[in-house]
């Protein structure tokens, strides 16, 4: 596919006391008028107009334009074997996990996840000509601690073995969480209910800007496997979406939290500083990104740079209350529309199914030479290996040719007709010459040992003989 673009929409928490001075354009362009603050002095550099300039304003929208404007384009992609990324940020209360998530009271206001889940499901009914096995898994990055959302056991106290891995052993080039549970899943019901049962382990809380808080940072991964149906057993595409709520940015004057919430929001602050700083020096294209900084940034490292086609969604608000934050979020969105990413076309590297298609391709070749013998006139090749009998008859043939039989007539019936049995021929004629020495030193050394034996025989036979003469002489 080549390069990418990440696409960037902002959305707009609606508000009765919106600033006026916060004005979005259908074009994408976004003003903000913040005048000088008067406390500052005669002497005042402060900015008053802020320009902005996004793929997309979603204002006063409903959730289903919010999808099909966002993310029904990279769904499809994922479908066709081609990984997707949509994300959200902004700061806390803003919309990030209704964007994500929806409300599971209204089915009518259900998020960018239950209607992505929707979207596949139906179209992999569509598609008959393609074999579908999908999973679905659930991460949590709580306070710099990976979570599986999906597992039986949701203590926190608990420690899991979960670790990023930046290649994945499939591979497949992507950065993957070892020891992550992935479910499979053949309808879009058993789907969902895996996605509310991790939405229910997730860390919340409630402030004064936001009652409900997401205190973690969650990634909802759909994990698919295509196949068309003539290359079932052999040829499979792998690709994923992946749907991350980043817990939302927050100051904790405006939040007024404290004891665990304080040290919760520290480590968000903590983790969203990261990834601003991996932002930036993408966009900068620096040599080195500093991706192993927090588990959020290994987490999204293919979503940022890598093989994925990836969207972003900002949120924000636009009370003059929460404007700081707002132009925070704007400029960090600006910084993410520069990156450019590599999606491609990922196939399954198992190696059974390389086995299959390795047999295949075997076996067709071996149809186009019979094919080719046939054309130029040659009788019936045989380009299979060779029985284990069809070897010993060859080494008996190999032996009776060296050994001068058939007055050079079996030199026409050792194989030559294809270069694997020519190899067997010569097998064969070191075979029976490894025998036949083997054989002769055998000989040999039992000769050696015969004549050394009878050696030693006669000496002593002498050496008495000897004896008895001398003996015998003195005697006389």
């Amino acid at each position: 596919m080549g390069k990418s673009a990440v696409k960037v929409f902002v959305r707009t928490r609606p508000s009765a006391a919106r600033y006026p001075d916060y004005k979005t354009y259908p074009d994408g362009s976004i003003s903000i008028h913040l005048p000088k603050d008067s406390t500052h002095g005669i002497v005042n550099n402060q900015q008053e107009d802020f320009t902005f300039k996004v793929d997309g304003v979603l204002d006063n929208v409903s959730q289903e334009t919010v999808y099909e404007t966002v993310a029904q384009e990279i769904v499809e992609g994922v479908l066709q074997g081609y990984n997707g990324a949509i994300f959200s940020y902004g700061q806390t209360g803003s919309g990030k996990t209704f964007t994500v998530s929806g409300d599971v009271r209204n089915y009518s206001q259900r998020g960018l996840a239950p209607r992505a889940l929707k979207q596949i499901f139906r179209d992999v009914d569509m598609r008959v000509d393609k074999i579908y096995r999908i999973r679905v898994s659930y991460l949590e990055v709580y306070n710099e601690c990976l979570y599986d959302l999906l597992a039986r056991s949701d203590s926190r106290e608990e420690p899991q073995e979960l670790v990023v891995l930046e290649s994945s052993p499939d591979g497949s080039g992507m950065s993957m969480v070892r020891g992550l549970t992935c479910i499979p899943v053949s309808n879009e019901e058993e789907a969902l209910a895996q996605f509310f049962i991790g939405e229910r382990g997730r860390a919340v809380g409630g402030h004064v800007l936001n009652a409900r808080s997401s205190r973690s940072h969650a990634i909802f991964t759909i994990h698919i496997e295509s196949r068309t149906s003539e290359e079932a057993s052999e040829r499979a595409l792998l690709s994923r979406l992946a749907l991350v709520d980043l817990a939302g940015s927050e100051r904790s004057k405006k939040s007024a939290v404290d004891g665990v919430l304080m040290k919760e929001a520290q480590f968000i602050n903590k983790s969203l500083s990261f990834l601003e700083q991996v932002v930036t020096a993408l966009s900068r294209g620096d040599s080195h990104v500093p991706f192993r900084q927090s588990k959020l940034t290994q987490v999204l490292r293919d979503a940022l740079g890598g093989n994925c086609r990836t969207a972003m969604v900002a949120t924000v608000n636009g009370e003059l209350m929460q404007l700081d934050e707002t132009l925070s979020t704007l400029r960090f969105a600006s910084r993410v529309r520069t990156l450019v990413t590599s999606p491609k076309l990922t196939e399954s590297s198992d190696r059974d199914l390389l086995l299959r298609r390795y047999e295949r391709q075997i076996a067709e070749l071996k149809i186009e030479l019979a094919m080719k013998d046939t054309l130029a006139g040659r009788s019936q090749v045989n380009y299979n290996d060779m029985t284990a009998e069809e070897q010993q008859n060859l080494v008996v043939l190999a032996r009776r040719f060296l050994q001068g039989e058939g007055d050079g007539e079996l030199i026409n019936q050792l194989p030559t007709d294809t270069i694997r049995r020519v190899r067997e021929a010569y097998r064969a004629m070191r075979t029976v010459f490894q025998s036949t020495r083997s054989d002769l030193l055998r000989q040999l050394d039992e000769a050696r040992l015969q004549v050394a034996g009878g050696g030693r025989g006669v000496g002593m036979l002498g050496g008495g003989v000897g004896g008895m003469g001398v003996g015998g002489m003195g005697m006389l």
